[in-house]
């Protein structure tokens, strides 16, 4: 497995998992989460993630899971499978959830993730 921090500022962080290669994982070949942490002083707060990790057909494209109640679950939808595009999609949530004022620094650090193919 590879794992992985890429700090967006002193107050967030991105954090991966990238796990060896399984072929009943479609497109990827492999399962990886990414992880959005919030730093309180010594704690580490989780806030979202996305991941790949439903396997059934039709189902199999990174979706995200947030910390609240409110949505659980958003599906990027099976045609996007575009790495660029799913760090895209990322990104809006990241900024949802962090705020515009670091947009800039959150760009940054999803541009560092490499694709889970590689």
């Amino acid at each position: 497995m590879q794992r992985g921090i890429v700090p967006i500022n002193q107050f967030y962080e991105l954090e991966y998992r990238y796990y060896e290669k399984d072929p009943t994982y479609k497109y990827f070949n492999r399962r990886f989460e990414i992880y959005l942490i919030g730093k309180k002083g010594t704690q580490k707060i989780y806030i979202l993630h996305m991941d790949n990790c439903d396997r059934r057909p039709g189902s199999w494209a990174p979706h995200i899971h947030r910390a609240s109640n409110v949505a659980k679950k958003l599906y990027f939808g099976v045609s996007t499978l575009n790495w660029n595009e799913i760090k895209e999609n990322f990104l809006s949530a990241i900024i949802g959830e962090i705020g515009d004022e670091y947009k800039a620094a959150a760009k940054k650090a999803v541009v560092n993730l490499l694709s889970p193919k590689f």
